[in-house]
């Protein structure tokens, strides 16, 4: 029978995918690892060090090969959200700034190195170091100081300001410790291409554009105590194949090929549900839905109103009956549910109304034209359109393009890869982005909206409210969740308010797979964790 595999709990104030129910310890020791998965994704990871990489894919293989210092696992047991990782306990000051965390001494790197508090204070110094270049990490880190080191198990990392976010982030692959071995024989460069952990896999092989293959950890016996069971994983080697055609990866599931894939086309999502011998896996996410970013600086989107009019424009709920019946939701927030700080009550701020999209152009001075577009001051009122290639937006952006065609607006659409794409998001030369955010934390605020973000980070808006920095701010002065939630729902009413994000779904992490993948679970962003997946016969 076909199954359909939905595995929840909560974070925040919604919903996250689990890493798996609480079990003992086991008693005995575990088999040897046996079985090859192959996976098929659509994205080539640009580096293998989770303190450089901002890219999902790099993720779905840095949070098998590196531990973090702790878990964060909703719902797992009652009371308890946070689980002991690398790290066995852990204390935060009163004031948010002194993090304090009690190392395991029985941990080595995949290197043969111990796993001590110097590799702690050695990771987080790689990634707030210019030559390494951080993406998401130093932005997930947040205003960070410097790290002290009391003996080998003891390290206590101190932040200039509050850091209430830390605590969320710090259970993310992102800031999991590396090798300062590694670091040192590589440098802060070269080991993206020599990843070197503590995890459950370690690094074999990457075939630059091809595939990455990580094998089993013989040596692992520090799994968080709500694993299936302990000791070494029960898969002997998995490999990461870079499929970017959707249909070539449908394909290579079908054949065998691969035995998970993602990011496959709907209607073969859809087809999957149906067939036999495939489970459809679709863990929640959290964080920033599919979105459009609108460039706040560059004219005509420089005004709120034609800003507005886009959004009034936009009937999400047709793109999904048309492309994703079944598998998404339309989104209507610039937060996913599920994560801290999503406010129900902005969904209602922007539906489709074409009248009121009218309405905001005419008062704006863009008044009809010939051929439907409309005009001001001898201008058409036209719409640079950059996409992202192969990030799942070709044909949202052409349907958004016959729906804003509908109220006079002309939208030329191109596309672009990574990292050039990131360049020309920054230079400003578009009025119109796709972007999504995976983020365990509403504190992703500050890599999308802050100002100092603009021409180096994610601000591909270009979009800069003081307010709304001194909010995001204000929010993350206290690891208290109920005293971060009203700060990060007025920062995003005034983001929504300024029309800078037009939401389009809900994503989920979907995976389809053979059923003869088992015990697949999952991080709260939706990164599979393959430590207890295991391989039917």
């Amino acid at each position: 029978m076909t199954r359909r595999t939905l595995l929840a709990g909560a974070l925040g104030t919604g919903s996250a995918a689990l890493l798996g129910a609480a079990r003992p310890r086991a008693a005995a020791s575990a088999p040897a690892p046996q079985g090859r998965l192959v996976f098929g994704m659509w994205q080539s990871p640009e580096s293998l060090d989770p303190g450089t990489s901002g890219l999902i894919s790099s993720g779905y293989i840095s949070i098998n090969v590196f531990d973090p210092l702790i878990w964060h696992l909703p719902g797992m047991r009652r009371g308890q959200e946070y689980f002991p990782g690398l790290a066995l306990r852990w204390e935060v000051s009163g004031d948010a700034r002194r993090f304090t965390f009690h190392l395991r001494r029985d941990v080595k790197f995949h290197d043969g190195t111990p796993f001590t508090a110097e590799a702690v204070k050695a990771t987080l110094e790689h990634i707030v170091n210019p030559e390494t270049k951080s993406r998401s990490a130093i932005t997930a880190l947040g205003p960070y100081s410097h790290t002290e080191v009391t003996g080998d198990d003891v390290v206590t990392i101190v932040f200039k300001e509050p850091n209430g976010a830390f605590l969320n982030n710090v259970a993310t692959s992102g800031l999991s410790p590396i090798s300062p071995a590694a670091l040192r024989r590589y440098g802060h460069q070269g080991v993206s291409q020599h990843p070197v952990g503590t995890g459950p896999f370690k690094f074999q092989e990457w075939v630059l554009g091809n595939h990455v293959t990580i094998v089993a950890n013989p040596d692992y016996n520090w799994a968080p105590p709500v694993a299936h069971h302990q000791g070494p994983p029960h898969l002997a080697e998995i490999t990461f194949r870079i499929i970017p055609d959707a249909s070539t990866r449908f394909n290579a599931l079908r054949t065998g090929e691969v035995l998970i894939a993602e990011n496959l086309a709907p209607t073969d999502v859809q087809g999957l549900q149906r067939a036999k011998g495939y489970t459809v896996f679709a863990a929640p996410v959290t964080g920033m839905p599919y979105s459009i970013m609108v460039n706040a600086k560059r004219p005509p989107s420089d005004d709120v109103r034609v800003r507005q009019a886009l959004q009034f424009a936009t009937n999400q709920e047709a793109i999904i009956e048309a492309l994703y019946k079944g598998i998404y939701e339309p989104a209507h927030n610039i937060f996913l549910p599920g994560t801290l700080s999503y406010d129900p009550t902005l969904d209602k701020m922007y539906r489709y109304d074409a009248g009121r999209a009218k309405s905001l152009l005419e008062e704006a001075g863009w008044k009809a034209g010939a051929g439907g577009v409309r005009q001001k001051d001898g201008q058409p009122l036209r719409l640079v359109f950059i996409n992202i290639a192969n990030f799942g937006f070709d044909q949202i952006s052409q349907l958004l393009q016959a729906q804003w065609q509908d109220v006079g607006i002309q939208t030329d659409i191109s596309a672009q890869s990574f990292p050039t794409v990131a360049e020309t998001y920054n230079r400003g030369d578009h009025n119109l982005a796709d972007f999504f955010y995976y983020s365990v934390d509403p504190f992703l605020m500050r890599a999308l909206y802050a100002c100092d973000q603009i021409t180096h980070g994610f601000n591909w808006m270009h979009y800069c409210d003081p307010q709304v920095d001194a909010l995001v701010a204000k929010g993350n002065a206290t690891a208290d969740p109920s005293k971060r939630i009203a700060p990060f729902r007025e920062a995003a009413r005034r983001v929504m308010e300024a029309a800078v994000v037009i939401p389009i779904y809900q994503q989920r992490a979907v995976f389809d797979a053979s059923d003869r993948v088992q015990a697949l679970r999952f991080t709260v962003n939706g990164f599979p964790i393959y430590y207890d997946a295991t391989l039917r016969a």
